[in-house]
C-alpha cells in the first residue's frame, strides 16, 4: 500500500509542516480577503513581527507566496499568491463556510456573505467526489485496511511535526478574530490528529494514546477542549474504574470536507507524479478525488469570480 496516498501520509505531514497552524491560516485567509502588505497582516492576525516573518518566509520558500516590489524606496514587499497558494482557495472558502454555520458571531472583517458572479447567487461552497459530484462525507468513503499500517501512519506525521512553534502575539487591537474557531483546531496539530484519527474510527482514550503517541496530559487537554466546543462528545462506556468513548459530533463531523480538501492539495501539489489513490467513494466506486463547487451552478469558484460581502444586505 502506498503510503501518500492515506489521510495520514506524508503529504499531509508535509502539508501540515507548512499551513497547518494558526496563524498560517490566519495570514492566508488575509490574504486571499485582499491584505498583501506586512503591517497589514501583522495587525489583522494579531501575529509578532517575528511569527509573521517566519510564516510568510515559510510560504515564499514553498512556493505559497511570492515577493512583489511596490516601492522603489525601501525596498519595500507585497505578498501575492502562486498558483500553488491559489489552490488553497477551496480550502479557504470551506473554513469560512464551517465558520459562518458553527460560529455564532464571525467577526466584522469576515465576509458575511460570498457573492458568486458567474451565476448571480450567494455561494455556498461544497465538497463533492470529482467524479459522480456528491458531497462528501465520511459514511461515503470506503478506507482501506488500516489495522496494520495505522500506528506507522501517525508515527510519521507526528515525527514530522514535533517541533512546537511558539505562538507569541502582540495585543494590537486591530486584529480579526474571525476564523479563529477553525484556525485554532485545524491550526493545532494534536487537536487535528485526533479529529482525524476520530474520522478513521478511533474513539477511546487509550487508543488514541497509542495511535498519536501523545503525553496523557496533552491528549486529557486536547480531549476536554474538543468536547467542550462540541466537535466531540464523551460517553461513559464503563463506570469502575471509568471509561470513556469519544464521538464525532455533526459540528465534528462538518470538518471532515475541509480535511479532505487539505489532503487533496497536499497529494496534488507535493506527489503530483506518485499519488496514488486509494480511498473509494462508495457512492461511484471510484478513486476518490475531491473539488470544490458552487452549489447553486456546480462550477469550481475562483478567486476573481467571488466577491466578499460584509453586510446582510
Amino acid at each position: 500500500m502506498n503510503v501518500n496516498s492515506l489521510i495520514v501520509s506524508t503529504a499531509m505531514a508535509e502539508a501540515l509542516e507548512v499551513i497547518g497552524d494558526r496563524w498560517s491560516l490566519l495570514v492566508l485567509r488575509d490574504v486571499f480577503l485582499g491584505v498583501r502588505r506586512f503591517e497589514q497582516l501583522r495587525q489583522k492576525t494579531g501575529a509578532s513581527r517575528a511569527t509573521l516573518t517566519r510564516r510568510l518566509e515559510s510560504f515564499v520558500a514553498n512556493d505559497i507566496l511570492y515577493k512583489c516590489l511596490y516601492s522603489t524606496t525601501g525596498k519595500r514587499f507585497e505578498y501575492r499568491l502562486t498558483e500553488k497558494g491559489l489552490g488553497l482557495f477551496s480550502a479557504s472558502l470551506l473554513s469560512w463556510q464551517w465558520e459562518y454555520l458553527w460560529v455564532e458571531q464571525i467577526g466584522d472583517v469576515l465576509p458575511k456573505r460570498l457573492f458568486h458572479s458567474s451565476c448571480n447567487h450567494d455561494l455556498t461552497p461544497v465538497a463533492v467526489c470529482q467524479h459522480c459530484k456528491c458531497p462528501i462525507e465520511i459514511s461515503d468513503v470506503e478506507w482501506p485496511d488500516l489495522s496494520q499500517c495505522l500506528d506507522s501512519q501517525f508515527q510519521e506525521i507526528t515525527a514530522k511535526n514535533k517541533q512546537r512553534r511558539v505562538r507569541s502575539s502582540v495585543k494590537s487591537g486591530l486584529e480579526d478574530l474571525s476564523l479563529v474557531h477553525v484556525s485554532s483546531l485545524i491550526g493545532d496539530r494534536w487537536s487535528l490528529l485526533i479529529i482525524i484519527a476520530s474520522f478513521l474510527g478511533v474513539d477511546r482514550y487509550d487508543a488514541f494514546q497509542k495511535q498519536l503517541c501523545i503525553a496523557s496530559n496533552i491528549l486529557t487537554g486536547r480531549l476536554n477542549l474538543l468536547v467542550e466546543v462540541d466537535v466531540l462528545k464523551r460517553f461513559s462506556y464503563q463506570e469502575n474504574p471509568p471509561r470513556n468513548e469519544y464521538r464525532l459530533t455533526e459540528k465534528g463531523k462538518s470538518l471532515f470536507p475541509l480535511v479532505m480538501v487539505m489532503r487533496q492539495w497536499a497529494i496534488d501539489w507535493t506527489f503530483k507524479d506518485d499519488a496514488v489513490e486509494v480511498l473509494t467513494h462508495k457512492r461511484c466506486n471510484q478513486a476518490l478525488v475531491v473539488d470544490v463547487q458552487c452549489q447553486h451552478c456546480e462550477q469550481k469558484p475562483w478567486p476573481r469570480d467571488v466577491q466578499f460581502q460584509y453586510s446582510d444586505s
